[in-house]
């Protein structure tokens, strides 16, 4: 068949690289303007844009992929599908039309659950024990179409998003590459969603990073890791004689039973965090301005002491 892909972002490189190493025949690339970045604001392409001249492969800088041009475009390639991975724009009707069979997404959960452009962040967020990926048939309503196949992946409680985001990458090239093989011979399904059964996951803000330490312990480490790396888990240090408090983001940590011997945000003589419930062992942290760190090298480099604390951010 031939292939058009729309995608961006990293999620969307196996994806991209799954069509490439296909029997189907790749017949156009787009992908979001190469953007401002990092503290020169030197311009860096994305991703997939990245990953196509690895593999020598022309591709489209779109800004709106829903314009006249770029629709004039799709259809002079006569895609018979078209394939849409973390493009980071919605495709509307005009671009959809120009495939002979379909316009489908791969989507990072396992839907109805988790519609929106954060899937995978609020899996971790929400405590969710699994997710998966999801192909649909694109339609106007977010992530609303028609399921072809969908693949689970459990969620380990030490797993980042960041590191989630590359497992279900991987399975998504896969289910992708399905999705296609059985859409060549017409024999793929559709099976609507139930709506009733719709969650959403509403892209990420900086304030969805901020830690409340009264929460139990393993709603604080699932923020923390959903949340990695932005915006990061927020808190602040503190030293129990008070002084100057130190914004940080915290990247990793762990969850445990506690004695509950302090007010929340207290550390504790082992040097973990009272929480609500439990306590919190914190694996690596980011100082304001600083490098990224693991908790025994920010004990010794800030000489943390039992009864030092971490508390809410200031807004």
């Amino acid at each position: 068949m031939r292939v058009l892909f729309c995608g961006s972002g990293r999620f969307a490189v196996p994806s991209l690289r799954a069509i490439y190493q296909s029997p189907h025949e790749l017949v156009g690339l787009f992908t979001q303007p190469a953007r401002p970045a990092g503290r020169g604001a030197d311009l860096r392409a994305t991703p997939i844009a990245q990953a196509a001249a690895e593999l020598g492969l022309d591709v489209v800088e779109c800004g709106d992929i829903n314009a006249d041009p770029a629709v004039a475009a799709i259809r002079a390639a006569r895609p018979d599908v078209i394939c849409v991975a973390d493009f980071g724009q919605m495709v509307r009707g005009a671009v959809r039309d120009a495939a002979a069979v379909d316009t489908i997404n791969v989507h990072g959960s396992l839907l109805p659950k988790l519609r929106g452009a954060a899937p995978i962040n609020w899996a971790i967020i929400r405590g969710h024990e699994k997710t998966g990926v999801t192909t649909i048939s694109l339609v106007d309503r977010m992530d609303a179409g028609d399921i072809y196949l969908r693949a689970e992946a459990p969620i380990r409680p030490d797993q980042t998003a960041d590191q989630l985001r590359d497992t279900l990458a991987d399975l998504g090239a896969k289910v992708l590459a399905d999705t296609l093989d059985l859409l060549e011979p017409g024999t793929a399904r559709r099976m609507p969603q139930d709506d009733a059964e719709a969650t959403t996951a509403p892209r990420l803000k900086k304030s969805d990073g901020r830690i409340d330490w009264t929460a139990d312990a393993v709603t604080i480490r699932n923020r923390v890791h959903g949340t990695w790396p932005w915006p990061g888990g927020q808190t602040a240090f503190r030293r129990a004689n008070g002084g100057k408090a130190i914004p940080v983001l915290l990247a990793r940590a762990a969850a445990e039973p506690g004695p509950e011997a302090g007010p929340p945000g207290e550390i504790d003589g082992e040097l973990c965090v009272e929480a609500g419930s439990g306590r919190v062992r914190v694996g690596e942290l980011k100082p304001a301005g600083k490098r990224l760190m693991r908790w025994d090298d920010f004990v010794n480099g800030y000489r943390v002491q039992p009864g030092d604390r971490f508390e809410p951010i200031e807004t």
